[in-house]
């Protein structure tokens, strides 16, 4: 009776035993969760990551990079539960970075009123306009976006669409559009009149748009704030719209991006969405490394909105991992408004009712913008300063000289956005205080009903040709990054973007309903090309920079032990085709901390 009692006992030592033997290479911290094989991977580490493609990337159950090597080395990675993935050839990169976009984009539009065709000719959007309208006879306004300046044509250059061609749809109710730019607003003659704009309405710092005769051309630009109508989304609007968005970003490749909240989106009110961002986070539904930044008005009260925004960084410090650290400033407007600050005039002003010098205007005044640059730096704020113009970088590039004289030993990694229009001392300058360079480069060749009816028209050829500088800021010793100012870029293909950067022409025909280009030095769009980047150099500035500009670069923006296992599978090596085959790469999977959150024919 003993003996089997004590043979049952022994026996399950041994079961015990080698149940925690088992158990314990299962939870083994060298033993992968997920391991993929027979790739090519581009880690973006290293001065020649380009030309040294790994093999294989193995990733922990905490969705953090154990390994990056060849296939042999990682077989110490592969316990029993390893799921071993094969590549068969296709391409990793580290997951884009959008460091300038805008939450919800267009969504609301898409999704609740009205978005207009980027590639639609004035009849083609008016057509869209009433048909929305016939289908909708109940609505009190007529509410859309994506109308482009070039719509008005190269006699209406900076004035964009008129009132007239609204009125012929509907002269009943108002209809407001807004551009894909944000900046500029086309109102129909009862959408002007119910918001109580005539022609003798004045703004400080936008322009209300007037034909020869004075009378309402029926465009605003920068001064959104004349119309105390606005659009009404009720909460489930916007965080269907919040969600959309980001699902859209996943399936352009996205993981993370610096944020723009209180800035002109569809409500007026972007706050909303920092609540809606941290629900999402507490939710586990936010599968995007996020950084936002926060608007500073020139009409608000500064001291109410630096304790609004110290309020927020403390509380998100304390309690989520979406970082907010970013002071927005918006220093002049937009050139196909008149409302970029220039150093020289723009053309035709005469004819289109301005003074022969009209170069536009600052949205601050240069000491006032100098004290509260110096103040933000004090706190440890990075500023992120919108500017278009040459003139509005110098003169912003003064008040960060000040600051920075004041707090030379701070990390700042301060940003200016767009620059356009620059001069090459201040490429020197930009260099010399480590401001990086925010750039957009979907907008970098003649963009068909763009370039020829709105920037050639208001600059001439010469300084239209030389705008949007990249290789000459690098050169200058300036930190690029990519960005797409979405929904000013309605579609934020990061392979769009990138063969931009590489040719500095078309990347999309089809996008304009235009034939394709047949190489890269095809002369009808080509904008400067010597101002083309290396496609190393604008990976780099989609990943790695992007994540130096985030203040994450030891988190994620390459593929690196340690490091967030955050990447992109795509169909082809992008590295070794010809430039203008970039904009077809298909984008297989998108894997945010280790889990696929888009792939190809699933979502």
């Amino acid at each position: 009776m003993i003996y089997p009692k004590r043979k049952t006992k022994f026996s399950l030592l041994i079961a015990l035993s080698l149940l925690c033997i088992i158990l314990s290479c299962a939870n083994n911290s060298t033993v992968a969760k997920t391991v993929y094989v027979n790739g090519i991977i581009y880690t973006v580490e290293g001065e020649n990551w380009d030309k040294e493609p790994q093999q294989c990337i193995a990733i922990s159950s905490q969705g953090r990079i154990m390994f990056v090597g060849n296939n042999e080395e990682a077989e110490p990675f592969i316990g029993p539960h390893t799921e071993v993935l094969d590549l068969q050839g296709k391409v990793v990169l580290p997951g884009f970075l959008d460091t300038h976009t805008h939450p919800p984009g267009f969504t609301l539009s898409a999704m609740f009123s009205l978005l207009l065709p980027l590639s639609g000719e004035i009849d083609e959007v008016l057509e869209n306009i009433q048909n929305f309208i016939l289908a909708n006879p109940d609505r009190e306004v007529y509410w859309g976006s994506g109308f482009s300046m070039g719509l008005g044509g190269v006699e209406a250059a900076g004035r964009g669409p008129r009132k007239e061609w609204l009125d012929e749809i509907n002269s009943d109710k108002p209809i407001i559009m807004k551009s894909f730019d944000g900046h500029n607003i086309w109102l129909n003659s009862k959408a002007l009149e119910m918001n109580g704009i005539t022609k003798d309405t004045t703004h400080p710092t936008g322009l209300i748009h007037k034909d020869e005769n004075g009378e309402l051309w029926g465009t605003l630009t920068d001064a959104l704030d004349l119309l105390p109508m606005q659009p009404s989304y009720s909460a489930e609007q916007q965080k269907a719209a919040l969600a959309s968005f980001i699902n859209n970003m996943h399936s352009r490749g996205y993981t993370g991006g610096h944020l723009i909240i209180m800035s002109l989106d569809e409500t007026g009110s972007g706050d909303v969405y920092i609540d809606y961002l941290r629900e999402m986070e507490k939710a586990g539904t936010l599968k995007a490394h996020t950084s936002l930044m926060l608007r500073f008005l020139p009409e608000n009260d500064f001291n109410d909105d630096l304790t609004f925004f110290l309020n927020k960084r403390d509380d998100f410090q304390k309690n989520s991992k979406i970082k907010i650290n970013t002071a927005k400033f918006f220093v002049d407007g937009v050139l196909e408004g008149r409302t970029a600050y220039l150093s020289e005039p723009y053309l035709n002003n005469i004819a289109m009712g301005y003074s022969s010098d009209y170069v536009s205007m600052p949205l601050w005044d240069n000491e006032i913008l100098k004290s509260h640059f110096n103040t933000l730096m004090g706190h440890g704020i990075q500023l992120h300063i919108h500017s278009i113009g040459d003139q509005a970088t110098t003169e912003t590039l003064d008040a960060l000289e000040y600051a920075h004289k004041n707090y030379p030993d701070i990390d700042a990694r301060n940003t200016i956005t767009h620059l356009q229009i620059m001069q090459d001392n201040d490429k020197i300058r930009m260099a010399k205080m480590g401001i990086i360079g925010s750039t957009q480069p979907f907008w970098h060749p003649k963009e068909p009903g763009f370039y020829t009816e709105v920037e050639e028209a208001l600059l001439g050829n010469d300084r239209a040709f030389n705008t949007y500088p990249v290789k000459s800021l690098i050169e200058a010793g300036v930190l690029i990054t990519f960005s797409s100012d979405h929904p000013v870029t309605p579609d934020p293909n990061p392979f769009w973007g990138l063969e931009v950067a590489v040719t500095r022409n078309l990347y999309s025909g089809a996008v304009y309903g235009i034939a394709e280009i047949q190489h890269q030095d095809d002369p009808t769009w080509l904008r400067n090309k010597a101002e083309r980047i290396t496609l190393k150099e604008a990976v780099e500035a989609y990943t790695i920079n992007g994540a130096f500009q985030m203040f994450m670069e030891n988190e994620i923006g390459s593929l690196k032990v340690g490091k967030w296992a955050d990447m992109i599978i795509i169909d082809r090596d992008i590295l070794h085709i010809d430039p203008i085959q970039i904009s077809d790469t298909k984008l297989l999977e998108t894997i945010f901390a280790g889990e696929v959150i888009f792939k190809f024919g699933r979502n």
